[in-house]
């Protein structure tokens, strides 16, 4: 039974700023800023003002979020690569920020792993295989032998060249070994709109915006892509029942400019880790299918690496380039 404490949308900690105690016990009295580098009222935005006011209330600072959007993550991946190392400029930010951009893009501004300081790897959230309701499949298999007998029929929104919504469909496509069409939409709002009215059959999103679309029966899902059922669709399948081996996951983490002094590091490491584990903190990202994960810088830059290898080399074999 799906779980109505997911409904609780995001808008609440548009109101979390977020201070901490007035004494300062951080290395510095100045506001930390941690920015986020997509627009308000998604969910890493959502994710980033919960840190924020966690991490202000642990350490007695506050912490500010600056939203810097634009290029997938890029701009603002850039300000915080090039900023002071002294612990006062973070950033919070999602897998394809680190692994899809460097090989998308020509003069992205910044190496994934020489040009910050790793701190934490927070959550995994799972995405979700969507059909329109009036689609001919009820399980990945049906959806895979729809697509095997009429090759190039079912087109499949996504919200950008080299987002996770394109490359795991292409991922999906190659893994299933069917043809599907991605049609690009410049956000996942008109792209769900679209799977509703059936101009598009399929599409991956995260669980977060297609929850209410799903529980509304807008949308039929049909399989999470992460290792197990999520707890808020617990009667939906993952896509690794049908293709195994299939797991991907959209991560978020926080890290730092290069440099950044040791001891510093393993301060704001160590508070967003136990950040990550605190109650409150799980409860809210399970209601929205996260997955803890709260680890470390060594446990982040080996994500990276494999992350990386892994997009990298789709992005190569389909001539995948941002636009």
């Amino acid at each position: 039974m799906l779980r109505q404490t997911f409904l609780r949308g995001l808008p609440g900690l548009a109101l979390l700023g977020a201070a901490g105690p007035a004494h300062a016990q951080f290395p510095g009295s100045a506001a930390i800023s941690l920015v986020m580098p997509y627009p308000p009222g998604g969910l890493g935005d959502y994710l980033a003002r919960l840190v924020a006011k966690n991490l202000g209330e642990e350490l007695g600072v506050s912490v500010v979020v600056e939203n810097k959007p634009g290029a997938n993550g890029a701009i603002g991946a850039t300000v915080v690569a090039k900023a002071r190392p002294d612990g006062h400029t973070l950033l919070c930010v999602p897998a394809s920020t680190l692994t899809s951009n460097p090989w998308l893009m020509k003069n992205v501004g910044y190496d994934p792993l020489k040009d910050f300081t790793p701190l934490a790897r927070l959550i995994e959230f799972p995405n979700v295989l969507m059909v329109t309701p009036d689609f001919p499949a009820r399980t990945v298999q049906e959806l895979i032998d729809v697509a095997r007998r009429k090759p190039g029929s079912v087109n499949y929104g996504s919200v950008g060249v080299g987002s996770s919504t394109h490359l795991q469909a292409e991922m999906f496509k190659r893994a299933a070994g069917i043809d599907v069409v991605n049609i690009t939409y410049k956000g996942s709002a008109p792209a769900l709109q679209d799977l509703v009215a059936g101009q598009v059959q399929m599409m991956f999103d995260n669980l977060p915006s297609a929850f209410p679309l799903i529980s509304g029966g807008k949308v039929r899902a049909l399989a999470v892509t992460g290792a197990r059922s999520s707890p808020v669709l617990p009667d939906v399948p993952t896509v690794a029942s049908a293709l195994p081996g299939f797991v991907e996951v959209t991560w978020w983490a926080i890290l730092a400019p290069p440099g950044l002094p040791a001891d510093v590091a393993a301060k704001l490491s160590d508070s967003l880790q136990k950040i990550a584990r605190q109650p409150d903190f799980v409860k809210l990202m399970g209601d929205r299918g996260g997955v803890i994960v709260a680890g470390g810088p060594d446990d982040l830059r080996a994500a990276i690496q494999s992350e990386a290898e892994k997009t990298g080399q789709l992005i190569k074999d389909l001539g995948i380039t941002a636009q």
